[in-house]
């Protein structure tokens, strides 16, 4: 170990200090690979950390949570609960929640753009009988509960100030009766966290009797070893229990399929990083090959030498994972507000813009710089030791050409074949309705390593090109007609990126397509109407009967429709339940079906089982079949159709409105739409309902369509950053490749500058090479990037998400990529070859 401590101090210090800005550059990749995993698993952790709920800042975790198998719970059913209980103790806190907005923001029309607040309605008196678990403050103020509600200090408002807030299609004003003090030890209220005693609370959102559920707290007790158990058991009975998984859990298995698709891009594009890693360290083997020599003509063994450059390669990772762990936070920052926006929109609300760094995302971001380095490093650092002495010392050594391995293509295509078979495997499916498709992730990683060594082949049939060509022409291409492993990897880096950057500009593309379609075909109304503090997909915000009767009367309206909705639980994940009017659904051919229903007026039964219309994404999310009978809150209901929605992940069950009324008890609306009679301007009678009804959100027909289309590209905005990465790194790769190569052919340089080439012709000769490496690596990257995004399109798209897409490719698109990417490898390499052409025969760090 002493003879590898020396190496490090003597021979790779100094190397550092000599060629400081060569370390800091190998610093820098390492950090852009950690940074832009780092930075997605920190942005997407703080959009779901919004997702927190009651349990998360008034209390300890709930043992059971208690809901009803359909509408509301009410105060007499809390009664019942304690009376089923007995004397056991069990508390039971009663809880109504709302997602609220701040009326005072006013929006800039944009869905999801306003901020998204909690109202928690809960019984103070219950509350406090927990000991130690009630956030700090509301004890001094419960001889006598001031009406208002109370808040946290980080929202930064003050006792006795009016909070103006839209509460489903009304805007109220609260008064903050007071400012919950943290206090180490006990739990605080979330900044975006409005508290209430229940009565208020029920009052304020018109709830009369009515809870959304009841948290149950078992208290340890050595006479009830067993009571947890023992109160589910005896509440499961009559109601819909839960264990102790909360919102905050929920929703990470609803959005596992978003996040899961962010973290397998951001490793991606660490892949194309490490392409690029082992190019620089290699070309750090090169530079020293005289040295390791020596090295190894003083006895210094073989294993020695390899631990030694494993060691500094580690070193290396270090450094670079800390910088990296510093540009993933900074990158967070930046790119958290637009995960937010995106789970907003497809989810439920979350308010967050601040990414927390923790110390175990910091480690797992420093082990993957590190590993990563490690990886890249074996074999430069196995070659390194493993080289003859005479092969280093030699200044007419032969250029390293690569193992066997690296020279046999049939390896990349049995990949490839190998990845087409993965692609038929079906999805694996949890008891949530949650899907992995890890054969579809398997199979795009092998398809990306196998296109790039694969692209092996390209670089052989461009090089035969220069039997035909001049001197010049020659000399670069013959070095591609017996590729070495630095070609091949500079190559594979390309094809892998380019491949990456297609199959993704395809993906979205197809998003595109049938998303502009399916609106075409679902979006004919005139004004569509919800309410103002609807800011998320899972919003529960509701249109009162009444302002829905005054909007009908408006002079210009000829046709007036609305969509009811209820989220419920079904196979342990969220589901939304619609109840719609099918006349009018039908009048104007409002469905994009995927399996039509067998006769066109589908509401109507024969047997009494109330037919519904199932979501393409409930079908791939739950296996369920047209025709099938399933049980949805105590109620059996038959599935007569499938339609295409593009909006909502988790799933969807369409109602005729007479059922869904009579199932939830309700007439309150979710969403409006209104056909206006002809000749009528639509943006004159938006701008009038919106004065008339302030807690209402009015969108024409022109504006909420490019409001959908403006979400989707917002959730590919993380993806199109990660494509440009790559890319970059990629084209980075190919001018490390040839500047060691170059390093490497110092004599046969020195050779053709003696035989009369001069330095303009040495340098045209090796931006030619890097042209056809380029030129491999863009049309490789292309073709495999097609089939990548009919894999992204028809599998692990319709795995994630149950959505059928349109495979469109936009070929002006692919072409300027590929354009792109050959005239940004041609300038790289030629800056590479004025280099070369002026590099001494004996070349010293600088």
């Amino acid at each position: 170990m002493s003879t590898v401590l020396l190496i490090l101090r003597r021979c790779a210090l100094r190397h550092w200090r000599l060629a400081l800005r060569q370390q800091i550059a190998l610093m820098l990749i390492l950090a852009l690979g950690s940074s832009v995993y780092l930075a997605v698993r920190l942005a997407s952790n703080a959009a779901l950390s919004g997702f927190e709920t009651f349990t998360d800042g008034i209390t300890r975790q709930p043992d059971w949570t208690v809901q009803a198998v359909s509408g509301a719970l009410r105060e007499d059913d809390v009664r019942e609960m304690r009376k089923v209980l007995g004397y056991r103790p069990v508390s039971l806190l009663p809880v109504v929640e709302e997602t609220v907005t701040p009326a005072d923001e006013g929006g800039n029309g944009e869905i999801g753009s306003r901020a998204t607040w909690r109202l928690l309605g809960v019984d103070f008196v219950a509350l406090l009988n927990l000991r130690g678990e009630a956030p700090a403050g509301l004890g001094a103020n419960m001889q006598a509960v001031r009406s208002g509600v109370y808040v946290s200090p980080k929202l930064g408002v003050k006792e006795g100030e009016d909070l103006r807030l839209i509460v489903d299609d009304r805007v109220i004003t609260l008064a903050v009766a007071g400012v919950v003090p943290e206090t180490p030890g006990v739990p605080s209220l979330p900044e975006h966290l409005l508290l209430m005693d229940l009565p208020e609370a029920q009052s304020v959102l018109m709830r009369g009797d009515k809870v959304d559920r009841v948290e149950v707290l078992a208290q340890n007790s050595a006479l009830f070893p067993t009571l947890r158990e023992e109160a589910g058991a005896l509440l499961k009975s009559r109601w819909q229990v839960t264990g102790g998984a909360n919102r905050r859990q929920l929703a990470g298995t609803m959005t596992q399929a978003f996040r899961l698709n962010l973290t397998i891009l951001s490793l991606l594009a660490l892949l194309v990083g490490g392409y690029l890693i082992f190019q620089a360290l290699d070309g750090v083997v090169l530079r020293r090959r005289e040295e390791i020599g020596i090295l190894k003509s003083l006895g210094v063994t073989d294993r020695a030498i390899q631990i030694a450059f494993l060691i500094e390669a580690g070193l290396l990772g270090l450094c670079g994972g800390a910088l990296g762990v510093l540009l993933g936070w900074l990158g967070a920052q930046g790119a958290v507000g637009g995960v937010t926006k995106t789970m907003n929109a497809l989810y439920g609300a979350t308010s967050e813009q601040q990414a927390a760094l923790s110390w175990s995302e910091a480690l797992l971001a420093l082990s993957i710089s590190i590993l990563a380095s490690l990886i890249a490093a074996w074999w430069p650092a196995r070659m390194a030791a493993r080289t003859p002495p005479a092969h280093m010392l030699g200044r007419h050594a032969t250029p390293f050409e690569g193992g066997t391995v690296w020279r046999v293509e049939w390896i990349g295509w049995a990949m490839m074949l190998v990845a087409v078979v993965l692609a038929e495997l079906p999805v694996l499916r949890f008891a949530s309705g949650t899907r992995l498709p890890l054969a579809g992730y398997a199979a795009a990683l092998l398809w990306l390593v196998g296109a790039g060594l694969a692209a092996g082949a390209m670089l052989r049939g461009i090089g035969r090109m220069g039997r035909m060509s001049g001197a010049v022409a020659r000399v670069a291409l013959s070095h591609l007609q017996r590729p070495t492993v630095r070609h091949r990897f500079a190559v594979a880096a390309l094809a892998s990126a380019v491949a990456m950057t297609t199959g993704m500009a395809v993906m979205v593309a197809s998003f595109d397509h049938t998303m502009r379609g399916w609106i075409d075909r679902t979006m004919k109304a005139d004004i569509y109407i919800s309410s103002a503090g609807a800011q998320s997909a899972s919003s529960t915000h509701f249109i009162s009967p009444k302002t829905v009767t005054a909007l009908g009367r408006e002079p210009e309206v000829a046709e007036l429709a609305f969509v009811q909705a209820r989220t419920l639980l079904w196979h342990g994940g969220e589901v939304l339940v619609l109840g719609t009017d099918p006349v009018f659904a039908h009048k104007h051919s409002l469905y994009a079906w995927v399996e039509a229903p067998r006769r066109d007026e589908w509401w109507m039964t024969d047997d009494g089982i109330p037919p519904a219309i199932m979501s393409e994404s409930w079908s791939e999310r739950f296996g369920t079949q047209v025709g099938d009978v399933i049980e949805l809150a105590g109620r059996k209901v038959r599935v007569v159709a499938m339609n295409a929605e593009y909006g909502n992940e988790r799933g969807s069950l369409t109602l005729p409105a007479a059922v869904f009324r009579e199932w939830f008890e309700t007439d309150e609306a979710w969403r409006v739409a209104i056909m206006l009679k002809p000749g009528v301007d639509a943006e004159t009678v938006r701008d009038r309902m919106q004065r008339q009804q302030p807690g209402l959100s009015v969108f024409t027909n022109s504006h909420l369509r490019s409001e959908a289309l403006r979400i989707f590209r917002q959730t590919f905005a993380v993806t199109h950053a990660l494509e440009v990465i790559g890319v970059i790194v990629a084209v980075v790769g190919l001018g490390l490749a040839l500047a060691s190569l170059m390093l490497e052919r110092r004599a046969i340089l020195a050779t053709l500058r003696a035989l009369g080439m001069t330095q303009s012709e040495i340098a045209k000769s090796a931006a030619l090479e890097g042209l056809g490496v380029a030129c491999a690596g863009a049309f490789t990257g292309i073709a495999a990037g097609l089939w990548l995004g009919w894999l992204l399109v028809y599998r692990i798209n319709k795995q994630c998400f149950g959505w059928t897409l349109q495979f469109h490719a936009v070929w002006w698109h692919l072409a300027v990529l590929g354009a792109a990417v050959v005239v940004v490898g041609m300038l790289v390499a030629a800056l590479v070859g004025r280099w070369a052409a002026m590099l001494p025969a004996e070349h010293t760090e600088e």
